[in-house]
C-alpha cells in the first residue's frame, strides 16, 4: 500500500462543492486504489497565492517525508499561479513525490506529463487573471450606474496588498 497525503482547497463559500465533499471523494478514491492516507491538508482561500497555511504546511511535511504521494482532486486545487506551479513541479520532482490528480492524468516523471501539468497551470493562471479583469469591468460599470460606492471604510483591501512569496523548502 502506498503512503499519501491529501491537499484540498476551496476559494469561496459559493463553490459548488464544499471542502468536506472534496476530501471525502479523494479518501474514497485512495482506499479503492490502495493508498494509505497519512495526513490531510486544506485551505479555504484563493489559489492565486501560495500564502496559504495548509499549502505551506503540506510543503513542509513533504520536504520532511519525501517519496510519498500527493493526491488532489484537480491540479487547480494546488495553485492557480503559473510561477508557483513551476516551483511546485521542481519541488515534486526533486523529492521523488508522486502527484496524483483525480481529474487529469499527470505524471511528472514523463515529458508529456510535465507538459500537461504546465499547460493546465497556465490555463489556471489565465482563469484567475481573466476573472479579475471581468470583476474590474463590472465594478467600473456599477460605479457609473451609481450602484457601487466602494468597500466599507476600514475593510482591508486584500487584493492589492503585497504578498511575500512562499519559499518551497529545499532538502
Amino acid at each position: 500500500m502506498k503512503q499519501a497525503i491529501i491537499y484540498a482547497r476551496i476559494s469561496t463559500d459559493k463553490e459548488k462543492q464544499n471542502i468536506k465533499q472534496q476530501i471525502a471523494y479523494v479518501i474514497s478514491w485512495a482506499s479503492k486504489n490502495e493508498y494509505s492516507i497519512l495526513k490531510v491538508f486544506k485551505d479555504e482561500k484563493t489559489g492565486k497565492t501560495s500564502d496559504r497555511r495548509g499549502y505551506i504546511r503540506m510543503l513542509e511535511y513533504l520536504s520532511k517525508n519525501p517519496s510519498i504521494s500527493l493526491i488532489v482532486q484537480d491540479t487547480d486545487r494546488l495553485t492557480r499561479n503559473f510561477y508557483d506551479a513551476v516551483e511546485l513541479e521542481k519541488f515534486i520532482i526533486s523529492n521523488d513525490i508522486e502527484l496524483v490528480s483525480l481529474s487529469e492524468k499527470v505524471d511528472l516523471k514523463t515529458p508529456n506529463g510535465r507538459f500537461m501539468f504546465r499547460i493546465k497551470s497556465a490555463m489556471n493562471n489565465f482563469y484567475v487573471e481573466n476573472l479579475v479583469q471581468k470583476i474590474k469591468v463590472g465594478v467600473e460599470r456599477a460605479k457609473k450606474e451609481g450602484k457601487y460606492k466602494g468597500r466599507p471604510k476600514g475593510l482591508r483591501n486584500k487584493v492589492n496588498r503585497v504578498l511575500t512569496p512562499v519559499k518551497i523548502p529545499n532538502i
